[in-house]
């Protein structure tokens, strides 16, 4: 059975996570640029397949990092064998994990003091980006039916989160924090200084709510909520749930309307019956 992408959670704006071993496969890297490579090098952003390798005879717990198929590296032994579990844990569901890959090449012909040439010398570098292992996977469903997922944005405390800690505490986490999915809503609420009530929006929780935005902010992400209630849908995002039974708060991690690109809807997600996350935390917590 074919695997279903999944891109993974985490750091998805910078590629900071090292991948080793490239040297072997160079000449998979090579094949991912033109040749020839510019005099002043080349880089490429894609994504990338993080693939366990169970059978692997060296180290069974090892992590090839995989672009259009080829293998490019491998992450650390160290790394690779704290990401392992969870990234095992998503391929057993039939989910390929996929992050962002940054790589960059360089080519020249070396000369020595005679002026004369030997071949040419190759390097690359490969990074991806990723987040710790315990941010990896939303802790908590998709919302039900229709939906589309708000691309990533600047983070935004969300007001009103931290008086809401009976709706968090099932989300607290012994790392301190954690993805979760949200819902955001268009409400109105009574403006105490005007005759007239305002749209704003409520930020939810598996239904719950945990926080409005104020009436500036709100406005930044209306028309994006509007225009998917048009098309029966919700409008979901990103936030990471920090806190315990003390101090709990919510950041929401999603593009204001007039930074989402022109493709965008690029089609409406129905939730799965089970998550990749509720799977491997449910079994986390258990253990």
């Amino acid at each position: 059975m074919e695997s279903i992408p999944f891109s993974l959670w985490g750091d998805a704006l910078w590629c900071g996570q090292e991948v080793v071993r490239e040297a072997p496969h160079e000449q998979a890297i090579r094949s991912l640029f033109p040749d020839p490579i510019p005099a002043r090098g080349a880089d490429l952003d894609t994504d990338a397949d993080l693939v366990p390798e169970p059978h692997n005879r060296f180290d069974p717990r090892s992590i090839a990092v995989r672009v259009q198929g080829k293998t490019v590296g491998y992450l650390p032994r160290e790394d690779a064998h704290r990401y392992h579990p969870v990234l095992s844990e998503l391929v057993g569901q039939g989910l390929q994990p996929q992050v962002p890959c940054h790589l960059w090449v360089s080519e020249w012909e070396p000369a020595d003091w005679e002026g004369k040439t030997d071949g040419t010398e190759f390097h690359a570098s490969v990074a991806v980006a990723l987040g710790q292992p315990h941010m990896l996977v939303p802790v908590n469903l998709p919302p039900p039916g229709s939906y589309q997922l708000l691309p990533m944005g600047s983070g935004i405390v969300v007001p009103g989160s931290e008086v809401h800690p009976d709706v968090l505490a099932p989300l607290f986490r012994p790392e301190g924090e954690c993805w979760a999915y949200a819902t955001m809503h268009a409400i109105e609420e009574e403006d105490a200084f005007a005759d007239r009530n305002r749209m704003v929006v409520e930020i939810r929780l598996d239904d719950e709510p945990v926080g409005r935005l104020s009436p500036r902010l709100s406005a930044e992400f209306l028309p994006a909520i509007h225009y998917l209630a048009d098309m029966r849908a919700e409008t979901a995002a990103r936030v990471i749930v920090r806190g315990d039974g003390g101090a709990s708060e919510v950041i929401l991690y999603a593009a204001r309307s007039h930074d989402l690109p022109a493709t965008w809807p690029d089609g409406l997600t129905r939730s799965p019956v089970a998550s990749p996350a509720w799977h491997y935390w449910a079994g986390k917590e258990a253990n």
